[in-house]
């Protein structure tokens, strides 16, 4: 019997796989989703860990509304729909469409059992990516047209309330560009949502509670007799920003002491012998990018897939090296000296101007020997955004029906639910 793995099972999974103080590596560092299917890959961004080559963290390209027991033949939707008239009010006698329920980013079982196949079958293990933080936007779909801007037909409508007349702005839309502007672009009335967690992970469910204006309830019970999307009424979506790590890398460098201070000696006599810090900086610079310690006086080398060679792996990694170079070797090359002021009892000088001369390294120099060694070196954490987009569909029923159900008789609607 082919077994499911539900989200529920998933995030327990997850839990134990997780614990570890491990984070997400860059997708540019660690590349995991050339392991996996072209589906796989449609359907989530795949991460890397820093410690367990064998842990793939995952984030839903796509999501939708919840599903309580999705493997069974009457699975139940997380989602109601009725219809209502106040009696009082704005819309007073105007009917009036009250909706509410929870989103869930792992709605797609289908998708996620078949990355939790792919990924045992690989040795992989599968876990939700921890964000630190979300946003989540409830949007509506139009046209888009060649310059990219949705087009959009806006004109007042007056609304009359206690005798005065409020002027409302009232924006259309539409999906096709043949047809006329049909969509009304201001469909909800009330709308309050619990926002994604941040400080968790991507794995969650976000509840939320609407009314509609007046002239929707005949579209949406249409949807509802279809099980159709409602991409022209609600979707969402969440951008969740995952902290990333770099790998860490390895470069060595070969020293010819004598013929660094002899470049040393005539780059610091340019500057009159009292180099100042950006001119220090610029020094070091030019070295890394040298290949050979015999001219220049040293010669930098990475390792690039168990392969020594003089090509830094980016420039971020490049820098990383000024900066470990520049901490080595500077104190060897040369002395600090802050500018001299006359002491006064009770003050205390804040004077941190310095300029740079030449050190009198007496070991280094006696000595003329080459010398290697090897730094390590990482970028350190960057911010990696990613969305997840949620839509509605596969729904059936609501309003004067009761409780709504899953559409069971759609292959697709299915598939979701790992059918």
């Amino acid at each position: 019997m082919k077994k499911f793995l539900s989200a529920t099972a998933v995030a327990a999974l997850s839990l134990s796989a997780t614990q570890a103080l491990a984070a997400p590596m860059s997708p540019a560092a660690r590349p995991m989703s050339q392991h996996f299917s072209p589906i796989v890959q449609d359907a989530f961004t795949l991460l890397g860990d820093t410690d367990n080559l064998n842990l793939v963290y995952y984030v839903p390209r796509r999501g939708g509304i919840a599903v309580q027991s999705p493997t069974t033949t009457n699975p139940v939707p997380r989602f109601q729909i009725t219809s209502f008239i106040p009696v009082f009010g704005f819309f007073a006698g105007m009917e009036l469409a009250n909706l509410g329920g929870s989103f869930s980013t792992t709605s797609d079982l289908g998708a996620l059992n078949r990355l939790s196949t792919e990924a045992a079958a690989k040795g992989f293990q599968i876990a939700p990516a921890p964000a630190n933080r979300s946003t989540t936007q409830f949007v509506l779909s139009g046209y888009a047209p060649v310059n990219g801007r949705v087009e959009i037909d806006c004109e007042m409508e007056i609304i009359v309330v206690n005798g005065r007349d409020v002027p409302v702005p009232n924006c259309f839309t539409h999906l096709d560009p043949t047809q006329p502007y049909d969509i009304n672009t201001n469909v909800m009335y009330k709308f309050n949502t619990l926002p994604a967690l941040g400080g968790s992970v991507v794995a969650q469910d976000i509840s939320f509670q609407a009314t509609t204006l007046p002239g929707w309830t005949n579209q949406l019970r249409a949807l509802m007799a279809t099980g159709a999307q409602w991409d022209n009424i609600m979707t969402a979506q969440i951008d969740w920003d995952i902290k990333t790590h770099n790998v860490t890398r390895q470069a060595r460098f070969t020293v010819n002491w004598r013929s660094l201070f002899e470049q040393a000696s005539a780059f610091a006599a340019f500057h009159l012998s009292s180099c100042v810090d950006i001119e220090v900086r610029a020094f070091f610079e030019r070295l890394v990018t040298c290949s050979s310690e015999n001219a220049c006086g040293i010669r930098i080398e990475y390792l690039n897939n168990g392969v020594w060679g003089p090509t830094a792996p980016n420039d971020s990694n490049f820098i990383n090296v000024v900066n470990a170079v520049q901490a080595r070797l500077q104190d060897e090359l040369f002395n600090e000296v802050r500018r001299y002021t006359t002491p006064v009892n009770g003050q205390v000088s804040n004077q941190t101007n310095s300029i740079f001369t030449m050190r009198a390294n007496y070991e280094k120099l006696i000595l003329e020997r080459n010398e290697v060694t090897y730094i390590q070196y990482n970028p350190g954490p960057t911010d990696f955004t990613v969305k997840t987009n949620m839509n509605v569909t596969c729904l059936l029923d609501g309003f004067e029906l009761g409780r709504v159900r899953w559409n069971m008789e759609d292959a697709g609607c299915r598939a979701l639910i790992g059918q």
